[in-house]
Formats: C-alpha cells, sequence, structure tokens
C-alpha cells in the first residue's frame, strides 16, 4: 500500500498494477485513487478503457498500445478477468509475455477478487509492477481506522462499540461515521448513546442483542428486538438462520474456553474477530451447555417445519424466543 501511496505522491507510476483481496472497501479506495492520479477528468474519455469480466487479452493489449491524447498517461483497468485463475492459461500467458512491452505512457491496472501468487501472470506483475493485497484488517487497525476517520471525535472504546453495531464493512462503517459527525455539533465526541440513537445496527448485531435478551430471561425485549428486524424487512428464515449461528458460536466458545483457551486464541480457532469472542464468552454465562445444544436441536426443527408447512415462519421464531426465556430452562 505504501508503494501505491508513494506513486500518487510522487506521481511515478509502474507500468502495470494488480490490486485484489477481500477487503472491497481498500480496493476500491486504492484503484479510485490510481485512476484520479493518472487520468484528467478534462480527458477521460479519451484516455481511461475500462474491461470487466472475460475480455479478449486482443483488446487490452489494443487498448494499452493507444497513445493518450492531450494527456501524459493513459489508463486501462481490467476487473475481474480470471487470468489469475485457472482456466485462462492461454491468455494469461499472452498478458504475461506482453508486460515488459507496455508503453510509458499507460497504466494497466487488474482489478481482482483473487489471484493465485504461484501463476506466471502474477509473478511477472510482481516483478515489473505492483501486486497490493488488501486483507480484512485486524481488531486494532479496524479501531485506528475508524479513530482516524472520525477525526478526533471518536476515542477507541467507542470505535470498538461502532464496529459492534454497524459490523465490520468498511464501506457501511465509514457511512455510519459521516452520519455521525454530521449529526452531532462541531467538535462534539461521538457517544455510545448516539450511536444507539443514530446507527443502522446490522441484522447480526440485532440477532445478538435478542439472543442477550433471551439469555437474561427478558422474552418481551427478544420479541421487541425480532418484531423490529420483521419491520427491517428481515425474513423470519434468516432470523433463524442467524439464531442458531449465534447458539452455536456460544456453544463453541463455551466449550473451547472450558478446555482453558484464552480469548485470542479461541478468536484464532475460530477465526472470529477478538471483541465477537467476547461477546459470546460474556453470553454463555447465561446459558448452560445443555441448554445450547437443545437450542440448536430445536433451530433445526423449526427449520424443517417451516418448510413442511407445520409451522409459519414468524410463529416458530417467536417459540423458540419465548421457550428459552422462560426462567426455568
Amino acid at each position: 500500500m505504501k508503494e501505491i501511496d508513494d506513486a500518487i505522491k510522487s506521481g511515478k507510476f509502474k507500468r502495470v498494477y494488480l490490486l485484489s483481496g477481500e477487503e472491497v472497501y481498500l480496493v476500491k479506495k486504492y484503484f479510485d485513487a490510481i485512476k484520479k492520479a493518472v487520468v484528467d477528468s478534462a480527458t477521460e474519455m479519451m484516455n481511461y478503457n475500462y474491461f470487466t469480466g472475460k475480455i479478449d487479452v486482443d483488446n487490452i493489449i489494443s487498448a494499452c498500445d493507444t497513445l493518450p491524447f492531450m494527456s501524459e498517461n493513459r489508463l486501462v483497468a481490467v476487473k475481474d478477468s480470471k487470468l489469475f485463475e485457472a482456466g485462462r492459461k492461454d491468455d494469461s500467458e499472452k498478458i504475461k509475455d506482453y508486460i515488459q512491452n507496455i508503453p510509458e505512457s499507460t497504466v494497466l491496472c487488474f482489478v481482482e477478487d483473487k489471484a493465485d501468487k504461484r501463476s506466471g501472470l502474477y509473478k511477472e506483475i510482481k516483478k515489473y509492477g505492483c501486486c497490493a493485497e488488501f486483507s480484512f484488517l485486524k481488531d486494532r487497525e479496524l479501531i485506528g481506522w475508524v479513530c482516524d476517520e472520525g477525526k478526533g471525535r471518536i476515542k477507541s472504546d467507542v470505535a470498538e462499540y461502532l464496529i459492534k453495531c454497524v459490523g465490520t464493512a468498511m464501506e457501511s462503517l465509514e457511512g455510519e461515521i459521516d452520519k455521525l459527525l454530521n449529526y452531532l455539533p462541531q467538535g462534539e465526541s461521538v457517544t455510545r448513546q448516539t450511536i444507539d440513537s443514530i446507527c443502522t445496527k446490522s441484522p447480526e448485531t440485532n440477532v445478538f442483542d435478542m439472543v442477550e435478551a433471551i439469555g437474561k430471561k427478558q422474552p418481551a425485549r427478544a420479541l421487541e428486538i425480532y418484531n423490529n428486524m420483521l419491520r427491517m424487512k428481515q425474513s423470519p428464515f434468516y432470523v433463524l438462520k442467524m439464531t442458531a449461528r449465534q447458539f452455536k458460536l456460544i456453544l463453541e466458545c463455551k466449550y473451547l474456553q472450558g478446555k482453558g483457551l484464552s480469548e485470542a486464541e479461541i478468536s484464532e480457532r475460530l477465526s472470529l474477530r477478538n471483541f465477537v469472542v467476547r461477546g459470546c464468552l460474556s453470553q454463555a454465562k447465561n446459558f448452560k451447555t445443555g441448554v445450547l445444544v437443545e437450542a440448536l436441536k430445536d433451530c433445526a426443527k423449526c427449520d424443517m417445519d417451516f418448510k413442511s408447512g407445520k409451522i409459519s415462519d414468524r410463529l416458530g421464531v417467536e417459540v423458540i424466543i419465548l421457550k428459552y426465556s422462560k426462567s426455568n430452562v
């Protein structure tokens, strides 16, 4: 990422870039930054080519060989070409052999979900250009990013709470941060109460809160959250699926904690963020292991009853909420 940042600042770009990875927000952000720096908006129509899908590689090469018009550079963008995966070997080899011949006036930028680092094309781009992989940020990095985006008005503990409420998708977080900063008076810090009042909680967070209420034997609160989710057009089937997932995570975290694993070790073992594990371990105190196992069986049975028409989907979830909210369960 630093290599791209430096190129944008200096205006000295390599001939070819590969942007890939699971964090699509960062991929898009860096592509947009490259495009803005390489192509003048006034001449973009003449100096910018965009290809998507399994495009003929001859078209890509032809675009790269075209000289820019009234500009120093031309940008050729290729998205989701699948040239870095199995199945397009001949095309991949053709582009690979062309990399060294890209004109000095052209910047070729590939944007891919996945890129096999063993492929010849990947290695060629790494040798003559830049390969940037954008993975999901770790907890501390994501919290730091939220704080930076908050311009000093979001402290780290509030940033973690915002992530818990909104989810880890950076694009959604960016939108909610903008909403918070524009809502509050200039200079006023963001609080948890502000987040609760202003932000749109993710479905996962709503299910977490619903299961929290179930564990604390608060059926009215659990049903209120469930009904709010239905009003937000979440289907009962989806709520059931996510509720079963939450019971499963609680059970797994509870089991691993009983085996002596720390929060960090559980997070690594289950590939979960630390705050998710922390929340599950907190909820685990409200459920016995046997109850969690039974709840998972009931969720599976409810799913089958949905599909066979034995019970309405809405009522099925309500039955589970009420059963496990009872004080004697």
